[in-house]
């Protein structure tokens, strides 16, 4: 009896090693072991068949998550071919209108409907966000600072705050950026502080976006300090055309151009050769006057972009404001920030960032700063 046991196990032993062993593997390699209940056959136009689900449509890709790839597949709308998906989905058309449906059937690249079919491509948004549908707005933003305390032989304390935030909706933009700098040194033999820097600023923008909703007008409002330089309060103002020149999955970029009315306030009398007046309103002719406050009309422009070229969650930023006045080559201020902010967890976020600011009417026209900020995002 033994022997005929022993005879019977030799023989099961390989199918019992088919099951423990080869079905997992099996089950690893066909998706139609391992797909989830909702999932389904994706058939492109090439012939390619996807197992996944369909879980977004925006900017013309359709996006699909499978179970052999972590990231979503990204695929054009005109290559998709054929799918069914029982799931209710809202869908945002082209025309801004919204489609709810219990089921989703895309025949021969279309979706079918009760008594007509939609391009899958004109379809804007699949699941949109309540701000796309019209409903408030989005609100995006991050917050930073800049610290750093060092002694020594020299003592220096810099503290740089700033703040960038955006509330949209389809129909208008605000945007507010702030910030404040402030740093100063000693000697560590000595009480004396010297500041290196004590400025601020503040922009506020409104935009209302217009048939063609890649074009947009605003209005933006400027009021910044700078002590070092001698400035109390410069404000500018003015109203703007901008245009979304950039917006994919790589790179958003806007472009703004407009006019400004710069108005300046120093804290010390400025001198400059230009043409005085006297008491009685009479020219004195040019020669070097002393002046307290200075106002001029601009030209002004500004770019604002992002890019996510290097993968991940990490991005490259760029932030510039050019003013140009109609009155001298010394009425232009440039200002630049650009940088690279990488996640860190639970939505704090690294950056290291440059700013370069000049100004015409400074003896010392170029600032430049290099910092690494550390900050939160939303």
């Amino acid at each position: 009896m033994f022997i005929v046991t022993l005879a019977w196990a030799q023989r099961l032993l390989p199918a019992l090693l088919f099951v423990v062993v080869a079905m997992p593997i099996r089950a690893a390699i066909d998706p139609d072991l391992t797909e989830p209940a909702n999932a389904g056959r994706i058939h492109l136009t090439d012939g390619t068949v996807l197992i996944g689900v369909v879980t977004g449509i925006r900017d013309g890709k359709v996006k699909v998550e499978t179970a052999f790839s972590d990231d979503a597949l990204k695929i054009p709308a005109e290559m998709v071919a054929n799918f069914e998906q029982i799931q209710e989905t809202h869908l945002l058309l082209d025309d801004e209108s919204v489609v709810t449906l219990p089921a989703v059937e895309v025949v021969e690249g279309a979706l079918v409907l009760e008594n007509e079919t939609i391009a899958l491509v004109d379809i804007n948004v699949m699941n949109p966000e309540p701000w796309e549908e019209g409903q408030g707005f989005k609100w995006t933003g991050d917050t930073s600072a800049a610290l750093a305390v060092a002694r020594g032989n020299t003592d220096t304390n810099e503290l740089d705050i700033a703040i960038n935030t955006v509330l949209k909706s389809i129909k208008d933009r605000y945007t507010l950026n702030g910030s404040i700098d402030r740093d100063d040194t000693g000697s560590a033999d000595s009480d004396a502080r010297t500041d290196t820097a004590d400025k601020w600023k503040l922009l506020g923008k409104y935009d209302y976006y217009l048939t063609n909703d890649r074009n947009y007008l605003g209005f933006n409002l400027a009021v910044e300090s700078d002590a070092l330089a001698d400035i109390d309060i410069r404000t500018y103002a003015g109203p703007y055309f901008g245009r979304v020149l950039l917006d994919n999955d790589v790179i958003s970029l806007d472009g703004e151009l407009g006019l400004a009315y710069v108005s300046t306030e120093y804290t010390t009398p400025q001198v400059e050769d230009i043409e005085c007046l006297d008491s009685a309103g009479a020219s004195r002719g040019p020669k070097a006057c002393a002046f307290d406050k200075k106002s001029y009309a601009a030209l002004n422009w500004n770019l604002t972009g992002e890019s996510k070229f290097l993968g991940g969650d990490s991005k490259l930023y760029l932030r510039h404001v050019g003013i140009v006045g109609t009155d001298g080559t010394e009425d232009i201020l440039l200002k630049t920030t650009a940088g690279l902010a990488f996640p860190l967890v639970f939505g704090f976020q690294a950056a290291a960032e440059i700013s370069v600011d000049y100004d015409g009417s400074l003896e010392e026209e170029v600032d430049q700063k290099y910092s690494f900020r550390v900050g939160y995002a939303w």
